[in-house]
């Protein structure tokens, strides 16, 4: 047996990494950060040297002036490639997964010519998704020594702080098990893009299916206070003078958004505004997720099919999980019995994050597993509006269901045990 001197390190990490805290905080009180006092927001940020964990602030209801949906890498990574070889001034990326290879090989070559040109360059990465004291170190080096400014968020100890590739060890472990699995691209500060994809092959060559969506307004300023703090939160000074990376927009916009985030240690915005869309459901609900596992979730989809409400979830035919699709799997007869209708998409990893609730709809990159709704960095806007919806099922949701085939509850006794299995297993998943 373990001794007490080993057995409560060992609970305490446990509890560290597998925790669901939350705090309710949604929807945003009168005292959440406008876009016109996001500047501030992150000035003081700064000035208190708050850490990782700090990042979970609360943004108001603000506006975007445009929002554009592209699905599929050959649609949005020129479009991304594009913004970056315009900008001027600032290119800010916050990205989950970053390798070398047919995305990220260029994306990089182009950061190297923006920094000659005297651009800014600022890249938070994660290191299990990225690799970069691994698989893309070279690649990441040879950034930092051209000028990029570069912090790495580490899932595993040591858990580094300040500047990449000489960051100092910090041992802490404040954010053991806790992968930033956010994608935030925010450019001249005038343009920002967030969704599902990393800059990786997958999503470029059709294995993975995924939607990025580039937005313009206001809610950019919010979307540079992300990035901003997460960054400076990593033992890296911001610049002390922040007019150049906080731009008025010409137009606020029209469509009311929402950016929301989680934050490990119980800040669940996203959480909860994804619960809000699914329970508020009147007349139809359009759920697109690769880790569709979290009971809770489940059981308030099928409270929303029991209202009358038209459900539809699209999912892979064959994922990169297996234990997440067969948990998800022991939930299709409940599901079905209630008039739910599963699509399954066949020869692609359906990766998108999508929820439209009636006229409402959530992108980012929040999963539907207790790691994305409670313990991981997530990123998600949540916008308002029939015309935007509208993009979003034209270009996404009824092209995709036109190629599927509808799902069916597993048959078979060990397809059954198999799924049952996996779907008590949810909440480790």
């Amino acid at each position: 047996m373990l001794s007490g001197a080993v057995a409560l390190p060992l609970i305490g990490i446990a509890r560290n990494v597998l925790g669901t805290a939350e705090r309710s905080r949604w929807p945003p009180q009168g005292d959440a950060i406008a876009p016109s006092g996001a500047q501030r927001a992150v000035a003081e940020f700064a000035d208190a040297q708050r850490g990782p964990r700090d990042v979970g602030l609360d943004y108001a209801r603000t506006t975007a002036s445009t929002i554009e949906p592209w699905a599929e890498g050959p649609e949005f990574y020129p479009r991304i490639m594009a913004d970056v070889t315009a900008a001027t001034s600032s290119i800010h990326i916050l990205m989950f997964g970053w390798k070398p290879g047919a995305v990220g090989s260029p994306l990089a070559t182009l950061l190297h010519q923006k920094l000659a040109d005297g651009v800014e360059v600022r890249i938070l990465v994660d290191s299990f998704g990225s690799r970069p004291y691994g698989l893309s170190q070279e690649m990441f080096t040879a950034l930092a020594a051209a000028g990029a400014q570069i912090v790495v968020n580490d899932l595993l100890p040591p858990d580094r702080r300040g500047a990449y590739p000489r960051a100092r060890p910090d041992w802490s472990m404040q954010n053991f098990g806790r992968s930033d699995h956010r994608k935030l691209y925010v450019i001249d500060g005038v343009v920002m893009w967030t969704g599902g994809a990393g800059i990786e092959d997958h999503f470029g060559n059709g294995e993975f299916h995924d939607v990025m969506v580039r937005l313009t307004g206001d809610v950019v300023r919010q979307a540079q206070a992300v990035f901003l703090t997460s960054f400076g939160s990593h033992s890296i000074p911001l610049p002390r003078e922040l007019d150049l990376y906080f731009v008025e927009p010409e137009g606020s916009g029209a469509t009311p958004v929402a950016l929301t985030q989680v934050v490990p240690g119980g800040f669940v915005t996203a959480t909860e505004a994804a619960r809000e869309l699914v329970d508020t459901a009147a007349e139809r609900l359009d759920i697109m997720n690769p880790y569709l596992t979290d009971s809770d979730i489940i059981g308030r989809i099928i409270r929303a099919a029991k209202r009358d409400v038209t459900v539809r979830i699209v999912v892979s035919e064959k994922s990169n999980n297996f234990l997440a699709t067969a948990a998800l799997r022991s939930h299709y007869a409940d599901l079905i019995g209630v008039g739910v209708e599963i699509w399954e998409v066949p020869g692609t990893v359906v990766h998108a994050k999508l929820i439209v609730s009636d006229d409402r709809v959530m992108f980012g990159t929040l999963n539907l597993d207790a790691w994305a709704l409670y313990r991981n960095f997530e990123l998600a806007v949540v916008a308002d509006g029939p015309d935007v919806v509208a993009q979003f099922q034209a270009r996404i949701f009824e092209p995709d269901i036109a190629r599927s085939e509808r799902g069916v509850a597993p048959t078979g006794s060990v397809a059954r045990a198999v799924s049952a299995l996996a779907g008590r297993l949810a909440y480790f998943l």
